[in-house]
This record gives C-alpha cells, structure tokens and sequence, in this order.
C-alpha cells in the first residue's frame, strides 16, 4: 500500500519565506504543479502583503528554476546525501540558497536569521543548529568568491537541467541551442496580453491601462512573426502588450471587460496561421483555458462561430468564464473527449485547432516543474497521444479545409515527426511549420498549418 502524503500548510500566514517554503514542499514532495500549489499558497495567506506575497512567489518559483543546481552546490556542505535530510529542512536549505545567491537586495544575515526561525516553526529546534552553520558557511564562500559556492563544470547541471535532457536537446539542436535553451528557462517572463481589437481600440484599450497607472510597452509582433516566416493576413496582426509593475490582471478594468487576454507571443502564432475568413466555423478541440479562441472569435469579427471544446466540467467552467468575461457573442464552449469521434462534427469545420497535450517544454520557465519531471518515456507516451487524437480529429475538417496543429513543447516527437506522420498516414497537405526557441521575451512554441484536400 503506497504511504499517504503529508500535507504542508503555512505555519504562519503572515510569513512570505514560510509560503514560499510550503510552495516548495507541495511541489517537490507532493508532486504538485507549481502553478497550482503558487495560487493555493497565496490564496490562504489573506493577510500577507501585496510586496510579501511577491517575495514569496519570487523566492518559490526561483528555487524551483535552479533546484537542481542548488542541490549540486548544497551537497558540498553536508556531510550526508541532501535525500537523507527532512523535506522541510531540504526546502529551508535550498530557498535560503537562492536567496543568498540571486537576490542581492537581500541581506545575507537576515537570510541565515530567517532560516533558523522557519526551522524552529516547524518544531525542527534540533535542526536549527545544522541550517545556522551550513549557510553560514556559504555566506563565508560568497563574501572570499570560493569557486565552491560558484563553479560547477557540467553545463547540464550549471543550467539546472536534468543531463539526460540536456543530452537530449543537445542531440535535436546542437549544443549552443541547448544552452540557449536552458538559460532562456531562467529568465522571468513579462506579463503579456493580447488586445481584443473587436471589443475596443488599441488607442482606447491603452487609454484605460494608463488611466489605472499600468506601464505597458508595445511588443513588436510584426518583427517576431517575420523573424520566424509568418505573415498575417490583412488586419490580422495581433497586438500584444507587456506589462510591468502589477501583481496580477484580475483588478484591471481593461480586463475586467474583456478587453484584454492574458496570452504569450509565441502562443498567438496558431491563430493567425490559421487565417480564418469572416463566418467561418471553427473548431478548438482541447481548448482549455480558451485564450487561442478568443483570439479566433475576436479575428472573426462577430461573425461565424467558435466552439471550444475539452474532455472535463472544471475544464470547461474555465472557458466558460473567459468567453463570458470577453463578452464575445460568436464563440461557445463544449464538453467532448477529442479522443472519442463525434460523427455530426465530420467535415463541418473550415479550420480546426488542434493544441495538444504535449510534454510543455517551451513553458519551462513559467512552470519550472515541468523539465524536472519530463521523462523520455513520458515524451513517447504523449506523442502516441497526440496521433490517438489527430486520427479522430481531422475528419472534422472540411474538404479544402485547414488544420493548425500546435505544441507549447520543444521535441521533434511531438512536434516534426507528428507533421510527417499526419501527411503520410492521414494525407494532409503541410503547408508551413514554425518552430520558436524560448527567449527572454516570450515561450517556446510549434505551430504547423496542413490542408485537407479531400
């Protein structure tokens, strides 16, 4: 019989380190997606401060980032295996390493103080002693520059990659890319949205954001969407915003009316592939959170239809509560497994998307889980996924009708090789591929556009 797990809950809701800690332990112990157990966290801590709920998102996501570097470095300071160490004072140790390491503004003694307080929370007394003298050690290191707090000679884990997925990319991109790669997972991503242009004016929209004090900059979708051989249609170019000195867009009222979703650069590209004419019908097979079909509905200019569909209630509520928010009138949301064939919809969509579930490497550095906990088994298993679902989905397409497939992943499994596949096995005609490397600016992505001709 498996053990139950622990539950981790904050010992003191008005302690951001203590929330961090507990994100950590959700995410590391229990398995939980850090993206949840950041929001569950915070959510119990109503009374922790705006700026204190910010450190402790900071502190857990950043941990969570260079985890496996950290733990390089803090098994040089322990006289046994980090594994051999209780879950809380493995957490206390290592946000107190990326603090002492990547957070310069905060002071070093106040780090080795809190640390040995959040032990003493935790009724780890006993073990106070041992994370005093472990990170006072390392202050020492940092203030003389020992390479022992610094040099790490395997490039995988300097970049706080696993080696076997450093090989891996290394092996699909070269060396150089696989660098680019992992580095780029470590740099925090502005917030971006996209503007719904059917709803409001840039001018207006823009307006709004600045009359609430918002400091917003243009992102040039025309040059990123050149640089990777893509040009929209006429009065299709996405207009996208990236935010800075806000905590969240739900207190916006430019969001609040629909006239702005939360969505990446990269995650626009489907979309204006797909081109859509006004009054088309068109299908999002795994839509869920919908932010691909609302950007449809919006191009679609009140005309044709959208229907969202994914396999779960929860999944559906959340596009439901988009469209409802967005205020669009020609886009709905529905309740069907794509993997079960759903006869009335053959050949009625004159474009489907098809977003597939898919390993989520190009998001790494939004959900940092994500490359610790992809296997080499997983990737296989989710590319026989994606075909299982592309084998129902693309009798829905029109004769003459286009397909969009798309992955927010990396791998040519799931990306390449699922094209090759659908024009020998399913007879699709690829029209054009485009792949995107994560950056500082935006995620990685792949979108491929196929016709069926028959």
């Amino acid at each position: 019989m498996a053990s139950k797990q622990k539950e981790y809950k904050v010992r003191d809701p008005r302690n951001g380190r203590d929330a961090a800690l507990t994100i950590l332990l959700l995410v590391c112990e229990n398995r939980k997606k850090s993206h949840h157990a950041v929001r569950e966290v915070l959510d119990s801590c109503p009374g922790l401060s705006r700026r204190d709920k910010a450190l402790a998102k900071r502190i857990a996501e950043g941990s969570l980032e260079y985890l496996i570097r950290l733990d390089c470095l803090l098994g040089r300071y322990l006289k046994r295996p980090l594994s051999f160490l209780k879950p809380e004072i493995r957490g206390i140790l290592r946000i107190s390493f990326y603090q002492l390491l990547y957070m310069d503004k905060v002071p070093d003694s106040a780090v080795c103080n809190e640390a040995v307080e959040l032990a003493k929370l935790h009724g780890l007394l006993g073990l106070s002693g041992l994370v005093n003298g472990v990170l006072r050690a390392a202050v020492r290191d940092k203030q003389s520059g020992s390479s022992r707090l610094y040099e790490i000679k395997d490039p995988a884990v300097d970049l706080a990659v696993p080696k076997w997925l450093f090989r891996k990319l290394s092996s699909d991109f070269g060396a150089d890319q696989a660098r680019e790669i992992a580095g780029a997972w470590l740099w925090e991503r502005p917030v971006t949205v996209r503007l719904n242009l059917s709803r409001a004016s840039e001018e207006e929209i823009c307006s709004l954001l600045r009359e609430e004090g918002v400091e917003f900059a243009k992102a040039d979708m025309k040059g990123f969407l050149s640089e990777h051989g893509i040009r929209p249609a006429p009065g299709q170019l996405p207009v996208m915003l990236q935010l800075s000195g806000i905590s969240g867009l739900s207190g916006l009222s430019a969001f609040q009316k629909g006239l702005l979703q939360p969505q990446d650069m990269s995650s626009a590209v489907p979309a204006v592939l797909a081109a859509p004419r006004e009054g088309s019908f068109i299908l999002d097979v795994c839509a869920a959170p919908g932010g691909k079909s609302l950007q449809l509905a919006d191009l679609l200019r009140g005309t044709g239809l959208v229907e969202a569909r994914d396999l779960s209630r929860q999944k559906v509520r959340l596009i439901e509560e988009n469209i409802s928010r967005s205020g669009f009138q020609n886009i709905r949301a529905r309740l069907q497994d794509a993997l079960v064939p759903h006869e009335e919809s053959y050949c009625r969509a004159d474009i489907l998307m098809a977003d597939l579930p898919c390993s989520g490497l190009g998001i790494a550095a939004r959900k940092p889980d994500i490359k610790w906990n992809v296997e080499p088994c997983s990737i296989t298993e989710l590319q026989a996924l994606q075909r299982d679902i592309l084998r129902v989905v693309y009798r829905y397409v029109k004769p003459g009708g286009r397909l969009v497939y798309s992955t927010c992943t990396l791998t040519p499994e799931e990306n390449e090789q699922n094209v090759e596949w659908m024009a020998e096995e399913l007879k699709l005609v690829p029209v054009q591929s485009v792949r995107i490397f994560p950056s500082r600016e935006h995620d990685g992505f792949f979108a491929a556009l196929l016709k069926r001709s028959f």
